[in-house]
């Protein structure tokens, strides 16, 4: 009788363990990726300026966002500084097609990159903001206020034909009786052949440009006082929203970066108006432009210092801060789940992700109350809602990092 009671112990002992470890295989198996998204491009991908801080990169940094949300295995090979072409002393060698074609025809040792190029679903991609920057923002900005500026761009000989062609000429400094030399890269033909490389490694996976946004609201540290000066002696043509007036309103002088920049990411457009269904944008300009817009005041939207939409920058005024990646996450989100990429409910992910900042880095900050925040972010329908909802949040009190 002892002996098949004891018999019975075991067996009941060894099915309970058996249960215990399934169980727990279960609890923490990992699911499978779903896709694999690289990153390609310039600082803005690379997410190394701008999330703050450095240590919460992969929970504010766009790239890491969307891996995280949609369970993607996600590689990042975007460069700080990476224009289409040519290093930032002026050289032709760099830039992101300077490496792509450094692997492609010497063998480089970066082989790595080509072999997540080449196993990627996905390929995200950054670039032509440094085409701009690099130079005298101030300068390109006066030459497209220019009264004449549209017959001289027919005619060629603007400095944003040489940004679409590539070229060199020179320009007089706006603050000093130095010359300005550009040698812009030849952007357009820049980006059919990087698009080109990358579709010989992976002729199948999705390949996304991203705009460049226009970071130009109140208290842009890019206005400095020459360049004011200089505007204000321009009357404006009706390009900037105030016909026959001088151009001196943040409304004006932010409309005409837009439309240095409509000429940069207009390359876009070109490329996928003569190659149908070869690439697919993603609109950051009218994303970032719409947040801007959210801020109407007296019934009027409000660009000037202080306003919602400097939330979006970090200081340098040239990255996005924690707020602006969330928007670009948001934005690409948005045309993955169009696309048939991501899930719509990946959002709960995105959550996840908010809560467990809350409760690692705000939760015994003082007077904080970290319930009633996670309350709201379950609630929340959408990005956007979430995103609100946290930094709403968390403005104010500083966070406990671990």
């Amino acid at each position: 009788m002892k002996k098949r009671f004891l018999m019975i112990t075991v067996v009941f002992v060894l099915v309970a363990l058996l249960v215990f470890a399934v169980a727990c295989n279960k609890k923490t198996e990992k699911v499978a990726p779903d896709k694999t998204i690289v990153y390609l491009g310039d600082s803005i991908a690379e997410g190394l300026i701008g999330p703050s801080p450095l240590s919460e990169r992969d929970n504010y940094a766009y790239y890491a966002l969307l891996g995280r949300t949609n369970n993607f295995r996600y590689f990042n090979h975007s460069v700080s500084g990476h224009k289409t072409s040519g290093d930032m002393l002026g050289n032709d060698e760099g830039g992101l097609l300077g490496l792509l074609n450094r692997i492609k025809e010497n063998g480089e040792t970066a082989t790595l990159m080509k072999t997540h190029i080449q196993q990627a679903d996905i390929i995200h991609v950054s670039i032509g903001g440094n085409n701009l920057l690099q130079y005298d923002l101030g300068l390109l900005m006066l030459e497209v206020a220019d009264e004449d500026f549209e017959a001289k761009y027919e005619e060629g000989t603007t400095l944003i034909n040489l940004l679409h062609d590539g070229g060199q000429a020179s320009r007089q400094a706006l603050d000093s009786d130095r010359t300005v030399t550009f040698k812009f890269p030849n952007t357009y033909q820049d980006i059919c052949d990087i698009i080109s490389i990358i579709r010989e490694w992976n002729p199948n996976a999705t390949i996304c440009f991203q705009k460049v946004y226009n970071p130009v609201v109140g208290g842009c540290k890019f206005l400095y006082p020459e360049l004011l000066a200089r505007l204000a002696e321009i009357d404006d043509d009706g390009r900037f929203g105030a016909q026959g007036t001088k151009i001196t309103t943040i409304e004006q002088i932010r409309a005409v970066a837009q439309e240095l920049l409509c000429h940069l990411n207009g390359m876009f457009d070109e490329y996928l108006a003569a190659n149908p269904n070869s690439i697919v944008i993603i609109d950051a300009n009218k994303a970032f432009d719409d947040y801007v817009k959210t801020d109407v005041r007296d019934g009027k939207v409000y660009i000037g210092e202080g306003c919602k939409g400097s939330d979006l920058f970090f200081s340098d005024w040239t990255h996005p801060s924690n707020i602006g990646h969330a928007v670009l996450a948001e934005t690409t989100q948005a045309k993955f789940v169009e696309l048939g990429l991501a899930k719509a409910d990946a959002v709960d992910q995105y959550k996840s992700i908010k809560i467990e900042q809350i409760n690692r880095m705000y939760s015994s900050c003082e007077g904080f109350d970290a319930k009633a925040v996670i309350s709201s972010i379950n609630s929340a329908q959408n990005y956007r809602e979430v995103t609100n909802t946290y930094f709403n949040a968390i403005k104010g009190y500083l966070p406990k990092y671990c």
